[in-house]
């Protein structure tokens, strides 16, 4: 395959995509031969008595590589097109827990901590595993006391509670859009999805399929990811 994907007309579009549903396969191929590697590199390590930690970071790290071009050449297959990405209004991440992971943020002041955190990670599912949830995670506040220089103290813990059903950020939609968005968590490729910032009006709904090399506490615009269209619509009296 050519080291660019070039398409200057709607009918060339196909055949980039069957390229890069190629390409991702032998990514899939070559990855699951480091796997295979890395795993028996661990067997030896086990009855060798060395430690092994290198090399189990090393099997998880390529299973989510092999993974996460899993579902780009899902969504392509299925016909999404990668666009460039854009800052997004996250409406639903994919996870497979029934609730965010125990968290709690010990704070002396109840009122400094929001009630709300809304930035709910995905988890990197395969294709087709876990389900969609709102991105907002809300807290539960519990106060509790305890003894420093013999004084009691009083503490605050919030913990994450639970997960919301998705929610659709605009309300004023084309029903064909929200059906669209619906077709695309019912295939559950990609880790999150929202609407383009900024676009009330005509909104734009993509998909991003994050790479497991990304920091995910990094802000969103500098994550790398792979953004694909799934629908817009425009107003011609907007034109």
């Amino acid at each position: 395959m050519a080291d660019h994907l070039i398409a200057l007309n709607p009918s060339e579009v196909p055949v980039v995509q069957a390229n890069l549903v190629d390409w991702c396969q032998q990514k899939i191929v070559a990855l699951g031969k480091e796997l295979r590697e890395a795993r028996q590199n661990l067997s030896i390590a086990k009855d060798a008595g060395w430690r092994r930690s290198q090399w189990v970071n090393l099997i998880a790290r390529t299973r989510g590589r092999m993974i996460y071009f899993a579902k780009i050449k899902a969504a392509v297959h299925a016909g999404y097109l990668i666009i460039p990405n854009f800052p997004i209004e996250i409406m639903a991440v994919r996870v497979d827990r029934d609730a965010p992971p125990a968290m709690a943020v010990n704070n002396l002041n109840y009122a400094a901590v929001p009630s709300r955190i809304s930035a709910a990670s995905p988890q990197l599912l395969p294709p087709g595993q876990g389900r969609y949830v709102d991105d907002t995670q809300f807290f539960e506040h519990t106060p509790y006391t305890v003894q420093k220089d013999g004084k009691a103290v009083e503490r605050h813990a919030y913990e994450a509670t639970g997960y919301d059903d998705p929610d659709f950020p605009v309300v004023l939609v084309k029903p064909v859009i929200l059906d669209a968005t619906r077709r695309a968590m019912a295939l559950r490729i990609f880790d999150r999805i929202g609407v383009v910032t900024g676009r009330k009006q005509d909104p734009l709904v993509v998909g991003e399929i994050i790479d497991p090399r990304a920091n995910l506490q990094w802000r969103q615009q500098e994550q790398r990811r792979v953004t694909f269209f799934i629908a817009w619509w425009l107003n011609p009296e907007d034109l």
